[in-house]
C-alpha cells in the first residue's frame, strides 16, 4: 500500500495499452458525475449492476435514479434490500438481517410471487427469472473489481452467482 500511487499509475498505463479507458475521481460526487456522463453520452437509461462496494460507498444508485436512470442490482442480496428499500446490512451478505419470510413477503409485493412462500429455492428461482428480463433490457452493466494487476493492466472479477458475468457478457 505504501506504493499504491505508483501501482495505480502503472495500472492505468498498461490498461490503456489494452484499450481500457481509466477515469480518476477524487470523491464520490466526481465518481458519480463520471458514471452519469458515460451513460448520458451513450443515451443509456437502464443499468444492471452487480456487487460493487465503491458504488455503494458513493451512493451511485440514488444519484443515477435522480437523473432518470433505472438501476437494478443483480446480486441476490443486493436486489432483496433494493426492493425492500433498505441499505445493505453487511459488506458480503447484504440481506443477512432478513429472514426467509421477509424475503418471501418482499418478493410477493414486488415480484408477484405467491403470498406466504418462503422456500429459498423457489425465491431464488423467482429472482433469477425476474432479473433475466432486466439483463436483456439493460443498456449498460456495472460491476465491481476484486483486484487489478498493475504490470498487465488487467483486472479480475470473482462471482458466485454469475450476475457479473451475465452483465459483462451481454
Amino acid at each position: 500500500l505504501s506504493n499504491l500511487d505508483e501501482y495505480l499509475i502503472e495500472f492505468e498505463a498498461n490498461a490503456q495499452k489494452n484499450g481500457i479507458k481509466v477515469h480518476w475521481a477524487s470523491n464520490a460526487k466526481e465518481h458519480n458525475k463520471i458514471v452519469h456522463n458515460i451513460l448520458s453520452k451513450n443515451n443509456a437509461k437502464k443499468v444492471v449492476k452487480s456487487k460493487s462496494m465503491l458504488t455503494e460507498e458513493c451512493h451511485l444508485n440514488p444519484f443515477l435514479e435522480k437523473q432518470g436512470v433505472e438501476v437494478i442490482d443483480t446480486d441476490l442480496g443486493e436486489r432483496i434490500v433494493q426492493l425492500a428499500k433498505e441499505p445493505p446490512s453487511h459488506i458480503v451478505l447484504p440481506a443477512i438481517h432478513l429472514k426467509k419470510e421477509d424475503v418471501g413477503e418482499t418478493f410477493h409485493k414486488h415480484l408477484g410471487t405467491p403470498k406466504g412462500n418462503k422456500d429459498p429455492q423457489f425465491l431464488t428461482e423467482a429472482a433469477r427469472q425476474h432479473l433475466r428480463g432486466h439483463f436483456l433490457a439493460s443498456e449498460v452493466a456495472i460491476t465491481g473489481v476484486n483486484f487489478a494487476i498493475a504490470e498487465t493492466g488487467e483486472f479480475v472479477v470473482c462471482t458466485n452467482e454469475g450476475n457479473a458475468d451475465m452483465g459483462a457478457h451481454l
